[in-house]
């Protein structure tokens, strides 16, 4: 071996057991070096791969942000169209049933078929590399955030989409909606006027709720990813120009 040689070398070819005994503390000492300088370059690797997380986890959280914000006005119209829905179609005038019916297509031709795709912090909880993020109060407040998007956001879109097929279905009894799509003059599509103004109404009901649950939902999410992205700006030092450009030189 190296050191043995190297040993018997300074002590003119004859090797003692002291010799021996520092030959073992060198091969150690090597070894410890090596496993230093090899939890070193981990060490480095893993800054590296948790920096591009983070950076991916924050665009991720503006994209998420911006969705909540356009579907939060989305609901909004969605509301004040529904409840225009209510209270004209109840009308027996041609101008107020027109109106209820354009109030409903407004809501149905607004009806957002959205996607939720695995974010950063899925893939890093799947994979375990959530535990590079050593900050315990920055990785609750991902966890809450992302639990509230699926948990609520994801499931009161659902939902409104599937009340929104129940209405056009329930629609479908009092008019002809082939003609609706075709036709301004909505009142004209109409194949029961009186059962539409008597009854019809009742069945926006249960799609005005909802709304305002998801309204409701929409508003808190804003809220959590607001500080979510504020928390990592203050814990990473990350600002938004800066990583949208990096971002966008990358692709």
């Amino acid at each position: 071996m190296f050191w043995r040689k190297f040993l018997s070398k300074l002590s003119g070819g004859k090797v003692n057991f002291l010799a021996y005994v520092l030959e073992i503390f060198l091969i150690i000492f090597s070894i410890l070096i090596a496993i230093q300088a090899d939890r070193y370059q981990q060490s480095k690797r893993n800054q590296h791969k948790l920096d591009d997380y983070i950076k991916a986890m924050y665009l991720d959280l503006l994209d998420e942000q911006e969705s909540n914000r356009n579907n939060l006005y989305d609901c909004q119209q969605d509301i004040k169209s529904i409840r225009a829905g209510i209270r004209l179609s109840q009308n027996n005038q041609n101008d107020s049933i027109q109106l209820a019916l354009y109030n409903l297509a407004q809501v149905a031709s607004r009806a957002v078929f959205r996607a939720f795709p695995p974010t950063t912090f899925d893939i890093m909880m799947s994979t375990g590399d959530i535990a590079l993020i050593k900050d315990l109060g920055v990785r609750s407040q991902l966890a809450s955030t992302f639990s509230f998007r699926d948990a609520y956001v994801k499931r009161d879109l659902l939902e409104f989409d599937n009340e929104t097929q129940k209405v056009t279905r329930e629609l479908s009894k009092y008019a002809n909606l082939s003609c609706m799509y075709a036709t301004r003059n909505l009142t004209s599509c109409l194949t029961d006027l009186e059962g539409f103004t008597k009854h019809f109404h009742n069945e926006l009901f249960p799609l005005s709720r909802t709304a305002g649950l998801r309204e409701f939902h929409l508003k808190r999410a804003i809220t959590y990813f607001n500080a979510a992205i504020e928390n990592m700006e203050e814990v990473y030092g990350l600002k938004r120009e800066d990583v949208i450009k990096e971002a966008e030189a990358s692709e």
